[in-house]
């Protein structure tokens, strides 16, 4: 059969171009691996801008109906400073994220990409390989081939964008009921050596646990003993979470970031984390799936008649918005890889809760890291005359 987009991956980034493609008016075919959709390694973290992506595509009522608000977050610095932060509102950027649940999440976007009009292969690995007029996969011909088949992806192989990770972290992740009511906050707890735990909210009762850490912890001791330790070490997550059982099954995933040359070629592209991500500040995946869909989708259907021409449009937005925020990302690592640097922060940020709030907002992706910056220069240089 032949299609105008072949689409390897179901997940949201992978569930979202073929909706969008298909409300566009594309014939799309969506192939994905896996009978039924497992359960993801992932933070169940969705940013306001995320938000606000969801209610601009009119995806909210179906994808994020019952789903909880986060209203910002709550960090932590190795000396226990415990700093709240809220989400701030603006711009069209409303004031709060979302906890959404997977694989909840992934088969919502699928049925919606198949209302669509997209044709979904469930337990589907095929065979790709380039023609003279695009791709063929089996039975499928395609004009186009996207990649969305996660961080280790084959598609990025294929296309001979892969490259080596810059750094090897691991990330465990666990849900774990939760001990008292759970704020509706993201936590982010940052210890002496780099390694940090990120909290997610899911409900009032249960909690997404998230440890990111050198994988030579875990060389020696099992992932449980691992998270184990951290929450004995942090009164904050003692509270709200107990030590694992011997029963509980942290899943891991290493190395927790993926690189890539670029991300589209003249007749293909990646989205989501096939597309590139680095090691995790608050949960960033569900979002970047959602938005490099949507910038691939849009980009496709003004500029079918010159694809070449619209996947280079696209490849430039992906680089132009994840460079800031990569650079973010990597500032971030280096401040948790030293302690002192960590607590001076934490204390900057909480002189003044719009310090904190702006700086939230960039995290969030409320605000570009060039306008909370601003932001945060502007409160501080206020600050002596306040």
């Amino acid at each position: 059969m032949k299609t105008d987009v072949l689409i390897l991956g179901g997940g949201p980034a992978g569930a979202t171009t073929a909706l969008l493609a298909a409300r566009a008016g594309m014939s799309v075919v969506l192939c994905e691996a896996h009978a039924t959709l497992p359960e993801r390694v992932c933070g169940m973290y969705l940013c306001p801008a995320g938000v606000a992506l969801l209610d601009r595509l009119g995806l909210r009522e179906r994808v994020g109906a019952g789903a909880r608000k986060l209203r910002g977050m709550v960090m932590v610095a190795p000396d226990l400073q415990r700093l709240e932060t809220f989400f701030p509102h603006g711009d069209g950027i409303p004031d709060h994220g979302l906890a959404l649940p997977r694989p909840a999440l992934d088969n919502a976007l699928l049925d919606l990409a198949r209302e669509a009009g997209a044709s979904v292969r469930m337990g589907c690995r095929p065979k790709v390989e380039r023609t003279r007029e695009g791709w063929r996969a089996d039975d499928i011909e395609a004009r186009l081939l996207v990649g969305a088949d996660g961080r280790k992806s084959a598609t990025a192989r294929l296309l001979g964008l892969s490259l080596p990770v810059r750094r090897s972290r691991t990330a465990l992740h666990i849900d774990r009921p939760a001990r008292i009511a759970a704020p509706p906050f993201g936590q982010m707890h940052v210890f002496d050596d780099g390694v940090y735990v990120g909290l997610n909210a899911i409900t009032m009762d249960m909690v997404n646990v998230s440890l990111v850490c050198d994988p030579e912890l875990l060389r020696t001791r099992p992932a449980r003993e691992v998270i184990n330790e951290r929450i004995a070490r942090s009164p904050h997550l003692a509270e709200l979470i107990e030590p694992l059982p011997a029963s509980a099954k942290p899943v891991a995933t290493f190395p927790a970031n993926a690189r890539v040359r670029r991300t589209a070629t003249h007749d293909a592209a990646l989205v989501g984390d096939a597309s590139g991500y680095t090691d995790p500040l608050t949960g960033e995946g569900i979002y970047a799936a959602l938005w490099t869909a949507e910038a691939l989708a849009r980009c496709v259907a003004d500029g079918w008649h010159d694809l070449p021409a619209a996947l280079a449009g696209y490849a430039r937005i992906r680089a132009r918005r994840e460079r800031a925020k990569t650079l973010l990302c990597e500032l971030f690592q280096q401040v948790i890889a030293r302690p002192w640097l960590a607590n001076a922060t934490l204390r900057l940020l909480a002189r003044r809760q719009s310090v904190a709030d702006s700086f939230i907002g960039i995290v969030g992706n409320s605000y570009s890291p060039a306008r909370g910056i601003a932001r945060i220069a502007l409160a501080l240089s206020a600050w002596p005359h306040s």
